[in-house]
């Protein structure tokens, strides 16, 4: 089959077919033509390739990879046969670690279907690799709250042991540098109990910094999720935005009493003349930039989980069988579907041609593209990270264009939506148009009319003091309205589902790390027997 081919293409479609294989599987194959077997994957494809273009056993090349086909078809008959549990147990050890390497077939027998056998190869590996990746993920997503509670918790508690004994192990291993920021921090603590005009100076860097670190923490969270994600836009971020525009348009100034801004916003108390105009779009961003930018900063590292996953999942050669990883491989394989068959990509669900539009133009435009991506808001940017890892895109580049993106392109438009959006003439004229409905307008519109009535009013409240605490007593008990409310009861629906969506995340992790333990001691059982 091979030898039929010019040189270039014979060496390239000898990458394509090794590629296709398991590391397992390839340092069977080294072994059984007697060259060295440790290494990366890419280390041990090149020494085949090697081999191969010195002339020497290449039809043991190609009756060996025909070999760990032909076996991987026997073990998809084998689930036909004898049920799911046979194919997942051999799809579980590769199916391919059990024989000589050779297959039981002659030259001459695979030179004829090699030819039949090339396109479907791949095909089946994938659908093997399916077969029990999907098993695994439906036993593991009935780990829930709401299917099994008491499973559930134990093994979230045991994750949490885990992941407290891994802290506790990096913090001992790395007790010096803990140590000086343990001093550190102490010395400032000092500092601060010691009278001084420097303390004027570290209560604005004590205040800025726990600031800036709330909003880094609140856009970690809403990108990385732990399992679903807390949107933490929509519930902190947006409504801050909303209310400083709001005062800003009724104080006609942007000097709010601090403190207690920014944890309460309201009127100096000094009247501003009339004559005075509000402050324009562009103060008002300013405003809000430093914590805009620290939330999408936050957002920007939580990308990073899933990039370094991949990465070290294609330096390492070996497949960590997560589901991010598994959407790329189903990207990569459509992709390679649609190089041998163009017109399939009609055919092809609206999803999955839009992720295959972010995985080319990511691995295509590099910087640019991942900055195009980061930039626009879109549910996808995690296949994107993905994407920069497994191509092994540098860091600098996908964190950097990643940063640019998110905390400064993407939150601006989003600053300027929210601005433009409780502008007062834009919120009167949705009230109006609210009003026009049928049925429930005129009580929305009052209910819109009344929310933000209040909201003029607590901003003219005196700042401080048991006045306002009181004045604030009485405004809340007067009566809070019922949008007030259902949006209250909304966040805090949202952060117990977000709670309870980290304790199944907790549960899930220790039981897939405790599966890919027992998958380990598998394969290296099957793995012995060829040393």
């Amino acid at each position: 089959y091979y030898q039929a081919m010019p040189g270039a293409k014979k060496q390239q479609q000898q990458q394509q077919d090794y590629s296709q294989l398991k590391l397992t599987e390839l340092r069977e194959l080294c072994h059984n033509r007697g060259i060295k077997v440790s290494g990366r994957k890419s280390e041990l494809i090149d020494r085949l390739i090697n081999l191969d273009s010195n002339g020497l056993d290449s039809n043991n090349s190609s009756n060996t990879i025909a070999g760990h086909s032909k076996k991987k078809a026997a073990a998809a008959a084998a689930t036909d046969s004898f049920g799911f549990s046979v194919a997942y147990r051999g799809a579980l050890v590769d199916s391919g670690a059990g024989g000589s390497g050779s297959g039981g077939f002659d030259s001459s027998s695979t030179a004829t279907m090699e030819s039949n056998d090339h396109l479907s190869r791949t095909e089946s590996q994938f659908q093997l690799r399916q077969l029990a990746k999907e098993r695994e993920r439906a036993e593991r997503d009935r780990l829930v709250l709401w299917r099994r509670p008491f499973a559930t918790v134990y093994y979230a508690l045991l994750e949490c042991n885990f992941l407290l004994t891994n802290l506790i192990i990096r913090l001992w291993h790395n007790r010096l540098r803990v140590g000086l920021v343990a001093l550190l921090l102490m010395a400032l603590a000092g500092l601060r109990h010691v009278e001084g005009p420097h303390r004027r100076y570290l209560d604005i860097v004590e205040d800025t910094g726990l600031w800036c670190s709330w909003w880094i923490w609140l856009g970690i969270l809403s990108s990385v999720g732990l399992g679903t994600g807390l949107h933490t836009f929509l519930i902190y971020l947006g409504p801050h935005i909303a209310r400083v525009t709001l005062a800003a348009y009724e104080c006609r100034t942007l000097d709010f009493p601090q403190p207690p801004y920014p944890a309460e916003i309201g009127c100096p108390s000094e009247t501003v003349p009339d004559t005075v105009l509000a402050p324009s779009i562009w103060a008002i961003l300013s405003k809000v930039r430093l914590e805009a930018f620290s939330w999408g900063a936050g957002t920007a590292i939580g990308e990073l989980p899933p990039y370094f996953l991949a990465r070290a999942a294609r330096l390492s050669g070996m497949d960590p069988d997560s589901e991010e990883l598994d959407e790329l491989e189903e990207l990569l394989h459509e992709q390679r579907h649609l190089a041998r068959s163009p017109a399939a990509k009609t055919q092809l669900p609206f999803s999955t041609r839009v992720k295959l539009l972010v995985h080319n133009l990511v691995q295509r435009l590099g910087f640019w593209g991942i900055l195009l991506c980061a930039s626009i808001p879109n549910p996808l940017f995690d296949l994107a990270g993905i994407t920069c890892g497994h191509f092994l895109i540098p860091f600098q580049t996908f964190f950097f264009a990643t940063l640019i993106g998110k905390a400064v392109i993407k939150m601006h438009l989003q600053m300027l939506f929210v601005v433009f959006a409780f502008s007062p003439h834009l919120v009167e004229r949705l009230a109006t148009w609210i009003g026009g409905a049928p049925l429930f307008g005129q009580f929305m519109q009052s209910l819109i009319r009344d929310l933000l009535e209040k909201q003029r009013r607590s901003l003219h409240r005196p700042a401080g003091g048991e006045a306002a605490a009181a004045a604030a007593a009485s405004s809340g008990s007067a009566g809070r309205s019922l949008l007030q409310q259902g949006f209250e009861l909304l966040v805090a629906g949202m952060i117990l589902y977000f709670l309870v969506s980290i304790v199944n995340s907790f549960a899930q992790s220790y039981y897939k790390r405790q599966y890919h333990r027992d998958k380990a001691v598998r394969r290296a059982e099957e793995t012995a027997k060829f040393y």
